[in-house]
């Protein structure tokens, strides 16, 4: 038996005992039978709203979970910061102090310096500018 149920049931209780309605202990028994049928219906109000607020809450932990898979990376130490954009070519850098690799676009390789995303140590990159445009023209002869 559910709580409304419950409430209906010791009012028709009440009423079924034909007490006098001019009867201090009626009238007491009557309020009290009221006051169940009244804290019944907000108690059913506050569990609508608990169950919307629970689906609110849900949404809001399926969205913040689809935000994290996007910030987060699928593997410890790479870092998809400093690429532009994912038609940019990207150039994997070992940090030699911590050992976390980064991918960086060749715009940041051409600046030669880039702060390591693990461990913040400014690493130094030393490129030999041909085998950059090996790289490039490779590229160009596949398209």
């Amino acid at each position: 038996m559910q709580l409304s149920e419950k409430a209906a049931y010791v009012k028709r209780l009440i009423e079924g005992l034909e007490l006098d309605p001019g009867d201090k202990q009626a009238k007491v028994f009557k309020n009290i039978a009221e006051l169940l049928c009244e804290m019944t219906d907000e108690i059913r109000e506050l569990e609508q709203c608990y169950d919307d607020v629970c689906d609110q809450v849900d949404g809001i932990s399926e969205d913040l979970a689809g935000v994290e898979d996007l910030l987060s990376n699928d593997e410890p130490g790479i870092c998809y910061d400093d690429l532009d954009s994912s038609d940019d070519m990207a150039y994997e850098v070992t940090c030699p102090t911590c050992g976390e690799t980064s991918y960086i676009n060749e715009d940041a390789l051409l600046e030669g310096v880039i702060k390591c995303p693990a461990c913040g140590e400014m690493l130094e990159l030393g490129y030999v500018e041909d085998e950059l445009d090996d790289t490039d023209d490779s590229k160009e002869a596949s398209e």
